[in-house]
Parts: C-alpha cells; sequence; structure tokens
C-alpha cells in the first residue's frame, strides 16, 4: 500500500505554530476560529484546503440534522482533466468538533457518488437525531472523484467513460480520503485519532468491506450495511429483473413496457399473502413477518389459478414472474449471475421499483467494458442482452485495464491483515433489501469461516439479518431502528462481542407495527418466539 508517511510530515509542519494543539476540550473560542481558519490552503498529497471556516452549533439546512461547534474543512486532490474532456477531482468533506473524542469515523458514500454530502457521520437506524459529529467524532466524507453533472444526461453515471475515475469511486478514494483526513487532524489537535471507524451503506457498505478487506490498517472497526460488496454482478442480475418484468408488463404511453405495472396492487397482495401463510407461524407467532427466512421456502407454481379458480391465486405468467424473481438471475447456460433472495413479504412491495434502471446506469456506463455511454437509460436496460453484458464486467481493453468485478468488489474472505491487527468488523442486511440480497452476505460469510473456521471468523467478524427491513433502512414489515454503530464500539474498546440487537419499528406512515421491537440475532441464529410472552416485545423472542 502506499506510504503517506512524508506527506503526514510536510502537512503537519505546513500546520505547525497554528496556536495551542489542544483542542480536544475546549470551548467555543476566538483562537478556535482563527485556529480553524489557518487549515485554509494547507497543502495535502496531490491537493489543497478550499475551505475552512468555523461553524457553530446549529441544525443544519435541508438534513435538519443537529451539530456542535466545530471547524468545517473542504478540499480537493488529483484535479485533472480526464479522457473524456470532464474535469475530475477527489474531493472531501471534514469536520473538526470542538469537544474532540479522540475519534475518526469514515462516512461512506451513497448510490454512484458524485455527491458531497455532509460529514455527520449518520447512525445506523433511519431516523437516528444523533449523529457522530454530536458525539465528538471528527468525521470524513467524499465524492469518490467526480461530480454529478447537473446540466449533463446520466451525468450522476458519465464519469465511467473515465479509466481513473472508475478506479477511484471503485476503491481509490479509501487510503487517499483517510490520509488526508488524519494529517489535517493531527495538525489541529496534534495528535492522531485513537480509534478509527468506517461505517457506509449500500455502495457506501461495499466501501467499508474494501476497507477491512484492502486497507486492514487504516481502521479498528468497519460497520458495513446492505453492503453492495459485488456491485458489478448486483448490477447485471437488476437487469435481468427488469428484462422479466417487462416480458409480462402493459405498455406504457411511450409504447415500451412500464414495469412499474407488471403486477397490480391486487396481485402483491395474494403474493403477499401466500409469503405469509406458508412462512409467518415458522418462527412460533403468527404475527405477520418471516423471521425464519431459513426455513421459509413456498414455491410460487403452487399459487396458479386452478381450473374455475378466479381468486386468491395467480395467472401462471405472473406465478412464473415470481418464482423466477426469488431464484435471481441465470445466464442462457445455466451459470448464476448473483444470488437468489429470500421470501420476505417486504420484497414484493419493490418489485418494480427504481433500482432496476438505477442500476442499468451503473451497468451501462460504469462496470462494463467497453462502456455503453447512452442517455436512454431505460432503453438500455430493456434491451440489453444479459450472456453479453455479463461478460463485460470482466472484460478489458486497450483503455479500460481493470474489469468492473476487479475495481468494485470486495469480496475477498482474506482478512488475516485486520484480523491480526485486532480489527472488527459487522456487516447487517434487511431480508426485503431488493437491490442487494441476504444469501450473497450468507454465501460470502461462509467463505471467511471457511478459512478461519466458525469459532475464528467470530472473533473479529460478525453477521446479523433484520427481518422485513429494505434496502438500508425502512420497510413497511421490519423493524429497522437498532444501535449497530453502538455494538461495534463497544466491541473495538471494550471487548464485548455482539451476540443480539434489539430493533424498533419506526412510527412512519405505511409501517404495520408502528414501535414493534425485536432481536437482531447474530447469524446464522433467527427470532423464535417463546411461546408465552407479548409478540410486540423482543424480550418475547429467543435467538436460536
Amino acid at each position: 500500500m502506499k506510504n503517506y508517511s512524508m506527506f503526514s510530515i510536510l502537512a503537519t509542519l505546513i500546520l505547525s505554530g497554528i496556536s495551542s494543539m489542544n483542542a480536544a476540550n475546549a470551548a467555543p473560542s476566538t483562537d478556535f476560529a482563527a485556529r480553524c481558519l489557518a487549515l485554509k490552503g494547507a497543502t495535502v498529497e496531490g491537493g489543497v484546503v478550499t475551505l475552512a471556516e468555523a461553524t457553530q452549533a446549529s441544525a443544519l439546512p435541508v438534513t435538519e440534522k443537529s451539530v456542535p461547534d466545530h471547524c468545517l474543512v473542504r478540499g480537493a486532490m488529483n484535479q485533472r482533466t480526464g479522457i473524456d474532456g470532464q474535469p475530475y477531482a477527489l474531493q472531501f468533506e471534514l469536520r473538526l468538533p470542538v469537544e474532540w473524542n479522540k475519534r475518526f469515523y469514515y462516512q461512506g458514500g451513497s448510490g454512484v457518488d458524485g455527491i458531497l454530502f455532509p460529514a455527520l457521520g449518520t447512525y445506523s437506524g433511519g431516523g437516528n437525531l444523533r449523529n457522530a459529529l454530536l458525539d465528538g467524532y471528527t468525521v470524513v466524507t467524499t465524492d469518490s472523484g467526480h461530480q454529478e453533472v447537473a446540466n449533463k444526461p446520466n451525468g450522476r453515471f458519465s464519469f465511467g467513460a473515465d479509466p481513473q475515475a472508475r478506479l477511484e469511486y471503485g476503491n481509490m478514494q479509501v487510503p487517499q480520503v483517510t490520509a488526508a483526513a488524519k494529517t489535517l487532524i493531527r495538525g489541529f489537535y496534534g495528535e492522531l485519532p485513537q480509534y478509527s471507524y468506517f461505517y457506509g451503506s449500500s455502495n457506501g457498505g461495499r466501501q467499508a468491506m474494501i476497507a477491512a478487506q484492502q486497507y486492514p490498517d487504516l481502521f479498528d472497526g468497519v460497520l458495513a450495511s446492505a453492503p453492495g460488496f459485488r456491485l458489478a454482478q448486483a448490477s447485471i442480475q437488476a437487469l435481468y429483473q427488469a428484462k422479466i418484468a417487462a416480458k409480462i408488463a402493459p405498455k406504457g404511453p411511450d409504447g415500451r413496457p412500464d414495469i412499474k405495472k407488471t403486477l397490480t396492487d391486487s396481485e402483491k397482495a395474494i403474493v403477499v399473502k401466500k409469503i405469509l401463510d406458508a412462512c409467518d407461524a415458522l418462527d412460533g407467532a403468527s404475527d405477520g413477518m418471516v423471521s425464519r427466512i431459513s426455513a421459509c421456502h413456498p414455491d410460487p407454481a403452487e399459487w396458479t389459478c386452478k381450473a374455475g379458480e378466479t381468486t386468491d391465486c395467480l395467472q401462471p405468467e405472473k406465478a412464473s414472474y415470481i418464482k423466477a424473481l426469488f431464484a435471481g438471475a441465470y445466464t442462457s447456460d445455466g451459470r448464476a449471475i448473483y444470488s437468489k433472495w429470500p421470501f420476505d413479504p417486504g420484497m414484493v412491495e419493490q418489485t418494480s421499483n427504481s433500482f432496476y434502471f438505477l442500476f442499468a446506469g451503473e451497468a451501462s456506463h460504469i462496470y462494463t467494458t467497453p462502456p455503453t455511454i447512452t442517455e436512454d437509460i431505460a432503453g438500455y436496460g430493456l434491451s440489453a442482452d444479459i450472456d453479453r453484458e455479463f461478460a463485460k464486467i470482466s472484460a478489458t481493453d486497450g483503455v479500460f485495464t481493470v474489469p468492473g468485478t476487479k475495481f468494485t468488489n470486495a469480496e475477498s474472505p482474506d482478512m488475516d491483515a485486520f484480523r491480526a491487527k485486532g480489527g472488527k468488523l459487522i456487516i447487517f442486511n434487511g431480508t426485503a433489501d431488493l437491490a442487494f440480497s441476504v444469501y450473497d452476505v450468507a454465501d460470502y460469510y461462509k467463505k471467511v469461516e471457511e478459512r478461519y473456521g466458525a469459532d475464528g471468523a467470530r472473533q473479529f467478524a460478525r453477521v446479523f439479518f433484520v427481518p422485513g427491513m429494505a434496502h438500508t433502512r425502512g420497510g413497511a414489515y421490519g423493524t429497522d431502528q437498532f444501535n449497530a454503530f453502538g455494538a461495534l464500539t463497544e466491541w473495538v474498546e471494550k471487548g464485548v462481542a455482539p451476540t443480539r440487537l434489539t430493533a424498533t419499528a419506526r412510527a412512519d406512515a405505511g409501517v404495520k407495527w408502528p414501535g414493534r421491537t425485536r432481536p437482531i440475532c447474530l447469524y446464522p441464529a433467527e427470532a423464535v418466539y417463546d411461546g408465552h410472552g407479548d409478540i410486540e416485545k423482543a424480550e418475547s423472542f429467543v435467538c436460536q
């Protein structure tokens, strides 16, 4: 891995003499503001700090998240013009609180990045009003080396035309941004963090797993939520899902299949009922949730309407579609493309959502070689040859010398270095996540167990599946409010390994049981009703 020691020394020298370095417990003051402003123009390897301003405690616009008094820093590295003629830079935002707890939090990205989100340190559990910055962490975030072009069609995907931008998005941003952040932290506070954490969801979860696998010396604890660690394959899976939906979807005004209407609301209700009839009570409680996905294996072919039936059943083409959807994508010669999916009722309500065409833009522009540069993302998604596009995620050429599966994926079970340094990894995923399947996580963790043994793997890596939770959060049938990051810090700093988390259903519109609590069990255990307690309470369930 690249040695950043010289750049760290240089930046420290540049920042030396900026008043007192002991700001960890200082009250907001003129001195703090002056030291913050002095960071502007400081150099980091390949870049410079472009903004530094003292920020008072407040609620930020748009996010409405509370923040403490802190120093807001922004910078840019690796500024250049790509082979596509577009400007590129690896931009970062770092927030340095007055009352620092001597901990560092790397906030993973989202979607395909390209946006510099506020560095707040969002905690797991959507709707959590606290954040890492408010709790004293220094927090950094990045746009991963490209900027979404608002005035250009498909600007969020267009960076895929530049090979260097692909690599920075894929995995190169983690060490560079971490090094820059820690250099500035040391220059500002006079010391490095005692503990360093990485937390990301979705694409950020993929980045989290990259941090643990490829840069094990940088972080003490890593939290990966709904990680797209086989993002290239998942994008082709989404193309497959769109195509099988399009075969039976009605035509829209533009003459194309309208996959949002592949299933009617009444047909979705039938599928939900069939899944619950088959699997709801497997955990001992008829509570409208599927907690034991390991035992839930209904056959949608049995839901087909028989002669004379018109209700509580599906037409043959709809039953076949549901069966194919949950079975996962395959090439024409029978090779699995990504993963199968669990029969969670929450999956059904998302069968026609925007993930399909989001992934189509990623597959066409970013993960395949050569890329398909097009303004018609939907057209590409509906017409793509699955075998051809699947082959292209492993292909290279004279311009794109690293395949999509190499620069994006984080599927290595080799975490020898992370384990040796005492690093801890927690992965969690919702069983109703239509973007990334819990079964893909299970298959990955099996490889980790094969390498280290079941007990050995649990010494540094643990997995939790969240029944009913959708992609990263939410879900009508799930309980998605829980403190996974707190569990990680307890494990890293106190040696208390998590075995069970308690989750609460949010009080949002569309949630079936607001306030319901459930245990989130350490994989492979699942929640089972104890037979006599209140089914709305987590304490009435055991993990087994």
